[in-house]
């Protein structure tokens, strides 16, 4: 399996997709309920972990933001946008020095 085009099934898709709905009618807690399980699979797309993410930074779940933000990063390192979040999600942590590491990063690839 190729780990930028991971195979997903059916299931996946739809859970992605309902979460999905449920963040853009700003019902980030659902999302965050509905889309949890996605976690536990081996290989997901970006968007998928963009989606987790955003899911749990909307609704102040910290550690889960920043386990799935490494996770991407990990899995995509130019992606400009999970260092962006990774930064803003240790900022409110308080944790300001690392934070400041991941704004350079996300300003390198010109992330607003």
């Amino acid at each position: 399996m190729n780990e930028r085009n991971p195979i997903i099934d059916e299931s996946a898709h739809d859970i992605y997709l309902h979460a999905q709905a449920l963040l853009e009618l700003g019902k980030p807690i659902d999302a965050a309920r509905i889309a949890a399980p996605l976690e536990q699979r081996d290989e997901l797309p970006e968007s998928y972990l963009e989606l987790l993410a955003r899911a749990y930074f909307n609704t102040a779940q910290l550690n889960n933001a920043e386990r799935v933000l490494r996770r991407l990063i990990d899995t995509s390192p130019t992606n400009g946008w999970a260092h962006r979040i990774l930064a803003r999600t240790l900022a409110r942590r308080k944790q300001d020095v690392e934070a400041a590491r991941y704004h350079r990063i996300a300003d390198g690839f010109g992330v607003a």
